[in-house]
């Protein structure tokens, strides 16, 4: 039976794991409702932190929702390397209904996975 666990070694946990992706990022994708930065890294599979503000989403139902979705399409989605991301959640991003949602990150992921990719192979 397949794991459908989201776990620690699949999370950003402290700040200074944050701010190195804040400092050093390769990729960005930006969206009306959030922002996704991305910096490669070496020792890790890949891992998500999520910054979900009161002030871009004030009740703790709608930060909820956001994150829930969030984890859920990351966790589904498949990169190729090893990338720390950080999902940026802006105003309105609760307003979206679930199906939607996860539609638009879905392609927000696979846009991050070819700059990735394009990064990666211009750096090498």
């Amino acid at each position: 039976m397949p794991k459908f666990k989201f776990g620690k070694d699949q999370r950003l946990l402290r700040a200074s794991e944050f701010q190195e992706v804040f400092d050093l990022n390769t990729c960005k994708i930006s969206h009306p409702n959030w922002l996704l930065l991305a910096k490669f890294n070496t020792s890790y599979g890949s891992r998500l932190g999520l910054v979900i503000g009161k002030k871009n989403i004030p009740t703790a139902v709608g930060r909820n929702y956001v994150k829930r979705l969030a984890r859920e399409t990351f966790r589904k989605s498949d990169f190729p390397c090893s990338i720390d991301v950080i999902f940026l959640a802006r105003k309105g991003a609760d307003k979206l209904n679930s199906q939607d949602m996860a539609l638009l990150l879905q392609e927000s992921w696979c846009r991050l996975r070819q700059r990735c990719e394009a990064s990666k192979a211009k750096n090498a």
